[in-house]
């Protein structure tokens, strides 16, 4: 049995509380990302440090979790939505009290990037279900894509499992390893979720579809971090991998690096599990909206991808 739970899915009208748990954005973008989410029909409740803090984090570390809790046990609070990412939230995981949240129902909290190491400690610690999706100020704030747009609400605001994750027409899933799998969705940005290795922020991978994805990591720290998961026993664990795009990692000109499949081959070579790559996710334009925990199966011929639920 799943012990993951799926939040209430927000309905016109429910309140969402915007945060800042890792670093501040520009407030030109906020207020455009406040007034997308107002024209939507929901109200908001902002925290006071969206678009002010400290160097790359916005505020202390104490006050990024007293603000994270309150608006998570907030009874008027139905949804939470991060402002964007940045930096901060592994300096911080460990000074959540995770005991207060499991007294209140899991709610819709929507982040990417940063927030992947929040996402990944509230699932293993409190079995909640999250979104990694588009934030305030880095998609809504800015002219969201038609496609994110309509992923991002399909998915905090229904719950019609199954649902199958169909790509934009001109980019088409690609196989880089033949198979069928189902597990549960785990992962994000790949370089938020190695340091979780081996801590108890990290669920466990037995079994799981992995989806990863980065951006801005030179092509000897991608390797890096893609054999850190195989010297973690990662890749002896996962039933399927889901790689999404990495963006300004690679060059553009092959022949002056290796390649993102030069290093899935080297990683991955003697497993048998089925990896699907070109998948539309990551820090991108056209991104899916995934529910981080819920069970997903995949095929590869021809390939593709359902969200089955709990």
């Amino acid at each position: 049995m799943n012990r993951f739970k799926l939040p209430q899915p927000l309905k016109e009208g429910s309140t969402i509380g915007i945060i800042a748990p890792a670093s501040a954005a520009k407030r030109k973008f906020v207020a455009s990302g406040l007034e997308y989410i107002r024209k939507k029909g929901y109200k908001v409740k902002t925290a006071p440090n969206l678009s002010r803090g400290k160097f790359y984090l916005a505020g202390s570390d104490q006050f990024r979790v007293k603000l994270l809790e309150e608006f998570f046990l907030d009874p008027e609070i139905d949804g939470i939505i991060c402002v964007r990412g940045g930096y901060g939230l592994l300096r911080i995981l460990d000074k959540i009290s995770y005991e207060k949240l499991a007294s209140i129902q899991p709610k819709v909290f929507v982040g990417y990037s940063d927030v992947t190491a929040l996402q990944m400690a509230l699932l293993n610690k409190l079995g909640w279900i999250t979104y990694s999706g588009p934030m305030v100020a880095s998609e809504m704030g800015q002219e969201i894509s038609p496609f994110s747009e309509e992923w991002l609400w399909k998915m905090i605001s229904d719950h019609s499992y199954p649902i199958e994750l169909i790509n934009p027409e001109d980019q088409p899933l690609k196989v880089f390893k033949h198979g069928k799998a189902d597990g549960n969705l785990l992962g994000g940005c790949l370089t938020l979720v190695t340091p979780l290795l081996g801590t108890p922020y990290m669920p466990s991978l037995k079994g799981a579809i992995l989806v990863i994805e980065d951006i801005g990591e030179r092509t000897y720290r991608l390797d890096k971090a893609l054999n850190i998961l195989r010297l973690h026993n990662v890749f002896d664990k996962i039933a399927g991998l889901i790689v999404g795009h990495f963006v300004n990692c690679l060059p553009k000109n092959p022949d002056r690096s290796f390649t993102l499949e030069d290093y899935l081959r080297d990683i991955l070579d003697g497993y048998n599990f089925p990896v699907i790559t070109n998948f539309a996710y990551g820090h991108i334009k056209r991104r899916f909206t995934l529910p981080l925990g819920v069970n997903v199966s995949i095929e590869t011929d021809p390939p593709n991808i359902i969200i089955k639920g709990i």
